[in-house]
């Protein structure tokens, strides 16, 4: 069939030999006409559907594919199997709906999540059944950031169950129960259309999730399947939530009188676009502000009220805090490495996730409502409250003594980069730095790192770089999918993916395919150090023989170092028909990135492999190569 498509939509053959050969494939004479429709180019392009939706008849998977574009769904990311042949024919006889193919399951999921984050619209994602548990790791990755993904798979029917048979279990929804939502398997095909809607609406409700659709063979090979395709925005949630008033008034009153405020942003601030409200709050009382755990970058990094992460770190301005204000984020919480919010201080929390509200800590002031409403509310309240001279005599101190610490904390950042600014391997202050002087303005970052080295350098500051990334669930070989991803949701904007070599290395390297096959123009930056740093040093800080300052000489690294064999990564993207450049020193790096931004240009991705130093607990300068010699081949008997 497919040859028959290319014959027609190539004009090798008529319109009329065109349905005589549907016909003999055993559509039907309606099938045949909207088949002809859609493919011809002087035909329209649908209307958009009635309210009141149309009636179809076709097979299972053209009613399934006629409910993802009725929801506005033109992207399926996804990989290949036997089962999946329905589906494909029904995109073949579409072609406004693209399958982005991937050769593992993990890293279509990662790029399905890396299109909704950046898109903020529900991800389709086809894979084999039998291959659901491939997509696990970043299945469990987009759970922890709240995507909307609808996880799709095939599957032989299962007429005799409890024989583990071909490709069976006795329970295909539960390995996914974990990191979904909601999960079901569609036995009859009146329902392809209504579960379908209904992954799609359950997904994307905040506070959002993947759920997973199981579609057996026989129901998206079904003939002749009778359903009305509606609109999905008739299945919409409204996502606007009020606040009430009285709690409005009672947090502006605490923020006002407040003598040592601190605000905290998460990725709810983002999926509201509520970014600028959130920082123009900040900026009317001169208050502190954190980053929570978050996948996004929800505030400008480089803003002199920026007083570090409340995720994955400690906030230099959370000793002292008498009010708290939460807005979108999970509470500070040791579970999450940083400091908790000090026990005396009057706690705020605004989320649309509701259950996550006071969840583990007392709140003093629950807001169960939208960010950016909540957001805009306090504003008003406060301004309403105080009179300019007020918010002014507030807010000027605080602003006078955050700009001195900031120029402070930037030129101890500068002088101490000078020590290894010109260093063969290089530094990550010198490669930051080198990327945001080629970078344009607008770009977006996908990092999958152990360091925020680079987020001191790129300006993330609103209307330039945007940071999507790394994501909360921290489980590695996300990143590079994530950035296809991106690039396919906003294809006019410049994306760059940094990754570390122990993060290329765990499951990414098959992204190269898709990323040579449908010309998807990302930067791939990764930094290798020949090492898992981190990983390092933490599992250092945490052996008993190193603790001991009597065994310390017998610690030995025995999982860090990688550079035995050395990956010759740009020799590996160059066999995937990508461009890419190796480089030790700043020269050299600037000369790579430079060179990768006329293949972008061109439209095609480029890889950099720049050799950077590996860094201690302390973050000085180290260089760990040692590792246990084994070699199985030298414990053999025979020479075979």
């Amino acid at each position: 069939m497919r040859e028959l498509v290319r014959r027609f939509v190539d004009s090798e053959i008529s319109r009329r030999d065109f349905t005589l050969g549907l016909a003999a494939l055993g559509f039907s004479t309606s099938a045949v006409d909207a088949v002809a429709a859609a493919l011809d180019p002087g035909v329209a392009l649908p209307m958009p559907l009635p309210a009141a939706g149309t009636r179809m008849k076709g097979t299972g998977a053209e009613v399934f594919v006629e409910t993802l574009r009725a929801a506005g769904i033109h992207n399926v990311f996804g990989t290949t199997a036997t089962g999946m042949s329905p589906f494909f024919d029904a995109i073949t006889l579409r072609p406004d709906v693209r399958l982005i193919l991937a050769v593992a399951e993990s890293q279509a999921t990662s790029m399905a999540q890396g299109f909704e984050l950046a898109s903020l619209r529900p991800a389709a994602l086809f894979v084999p059944g039998v291959a659901v548990p491939s997509t696990l790791n970043n299945l469990y990755n987009a759970w922890k950031d709240r995507s909307a993904i609808a996880v799709f798979s095939d599957g032989p029917g299962n007429e005799i169950p409890g024989r583990d048979g071909f490709e069976q279990m006795d329970d295909w929804l539960a390995p996914v129960a974990e990191f979904t939502r909601w999960r079901w398997q569609v036995n009859q095909t009146s329902q392809i259309s209504e579960m379908t809607r209904r992954a799609i609406r359950v997904s994307q409700t905040p506070p959002g999730g993947p759920v997973h659709i199981r579609l057996p063979n026989e129901v998206l090979a079904a003939r002749d399947v009778e359903q009305v395709i509606y609109p999905q925005e008739r299945f919409a949630v409204p996502l606007a939530m009020q606040p009430k008033a009285e709690l409005i008034e009672a947090a502006a009153r605490a923020l006002l009188e407040a003598r040592q405020p601190l605000l905290c942003a998460g990725g709810e601030v983002t999926r509201a676009g509520a970014n600028a409200e959130f920082l123009a709050l900040a900026e009317l009382l001169g208050a502190p502000f954190t980053q929570g755990l978050s996948v996004y970058g929800d505030v400008p990094f480089r803003h002199p009220l920026f007083a570090g992460f409340h995720g994955l770190g400690f906030p230099r301005a959370s000793a002292g805090t008498d009010v708290f204000f939460n807005a979108g984020a999970a509470m500070p919480d040791p579970a999450f490495i940083t400091a908790p919010v000090p026990r005396d201080a009057y706690v705020i929390q605004a989320r649309v996730e509701t259950g996550a509200i006071a969840l583990s800590q007392p709140v003093d002031l629950p807001i169960a409502a939208g960010v950016r409403e909540t957001l805009v509310a306090l504003t008003d309240a406060i301004q309403g409250m105080a009179s300019a001279s007020r918010l002014q005599a507030i807010r000027e101190p605080r602003l006078a003594a955050a700009r001195t610490a900031a120029g402070e904390a930037d030129a101890r950042r500068l002088q101490a980069a000078k020590e290894h600014w010109d260093a063969s391997p290089m530094s990550w202050e010198r490669v930051s730095a080198e990327l945001e002087a080629v970078l344009e303005p607008d770009a977006i970052v996908v990092p999958e790192l152990d360091y925020r080295t680079p987020y001191q350098w790129l300006d993330f500051s609103p209307g330039r770089k945007r940071l999507i990334g790394q994501t909360t669930g921290f489980a590695l070989g996300w990143g590079i999918g994530a950035a296809l991803g991106v690039k396919t949701a906003l294809p006019d904007r410049e994306v760059a993916c940094l990754l570390g070599d122990g993060a290329m290395l765990f499951g990414q390297v098959e992204c190269l395919w898709t990323a040579a096959r449908h010309d998807i123009p990302v930067l791939i930056l990764v930094l290798n150090n020949r090492s898992y740093d981190n990983e390092r040093n933490r599992i250092q800080a945490a052996s008993p023989l190193w603790r001991n300052q009597a065994t310390r000489d017998q610690w030995r690294d025995l999982s860090g170092y990688l550079g035995r064999p050395a990956v010759d990564f740009a020799g590996l993207a160059r066999s995937f028909e990508i461009e890419a450049a190796s480089c030790t020193r700043p020269d050299e790096m600037r000369r790579a990135l430079r060179r990768a931004k006329r293949v972008l240009a061109e439209g095609r991705p480029f890889l950099v492999d720049a050799l950077i130093m590996q860094l201690d607990r302390g973050m000085k300068r180290t260089e760990q190569t040692w590792y246990p010699k084994i070699s199985i081949a030298a414990g053999r008997q025979r020479k075979v």
